[in-house]
């Protein structure tokens, strides 16, 4: 089998909906409850880019780009996270993703930003942190919004994080034991 794999930066402005559908199918090979004809992003209004990995025809690999204003103990941070990182299970165990994730990184350090914060899986830990993360000690990330909260917690997730800008870095200490609020709209949550 010849793999012709080209790596593709999606934007939300002048997107190509047929690589929007092609990222939609990939990602219900891991979320199989997403519905087919759902449109993408999911969530726009904190979109900023995907690094999308084409096989041909087909996307194999996929990591969004998201970002929002965080208020968090007196402070304001601009945060960037990842969402909807997914290899399609024929590609899995090749190292794309750990590629995929590094690329989103350096993209969001070329942002300027202060912090880059999400949540995973408790088993996804090392590998965010070989991509420059670092689980924040007992913090819980809180998304969703302020009627509706939703928390990391709830799933058992792990909150990662990257501080950048030497204002997070000073308040690192801010960060952990504690619950970071950030509203991305109601379900959302990095």
């Amino acid at each position: 089998m010849v793999i012709s794999m080209i790596l593709i930066q999606y934007p939300i402005k002048n997107g190509d909906p047929e690589i929007g559908k092609k990222i939609i199918a990939l990602e219900n090979t891991a979320w199989p409850e997403s519905k087919e004809e759902e449109y993408f992003p999911s969530a726009p209004d904190t979109y900023v880019t995907s690094f999308v990995l084409m096989d041909d025809d087909k996307a194999i690999c996929h990591v969004g780009v998201r970002k929002s204003i965080l208020l968090h103990k007196e402070q304001m941070y601009m945060a960037y996270g990842l969402s909807e990182v997914v290899t399609h299970p024929d590609y899995r165990n090749k190292g794309l993703a750990s590629e995929m994730i590094k690329t989103a990184a350096r993209f969001i350090i070329g942002q300027h930003p202060d912090i880059s914060i999400f949540t995973c899986k408790k088993d996804k830990v090392s590998f965010y942190t070989r991509g420059g993360w670092e689980a924040v000690k007992g913090a819980c990330l809180v998304g969703g919004t302020k009627k509706k909260p939703f928390r990391s917690d709830a799933f058992n997730l792990v909150t990662m994080m990257m501080l950048i800008s030497p204002n997070a870095i000073s308040h690192k200490a801010d960060f952990e034991n504690t619950d970071i609020i950030i509203e991305l709209g109601e379900g959302q949550l990095w």
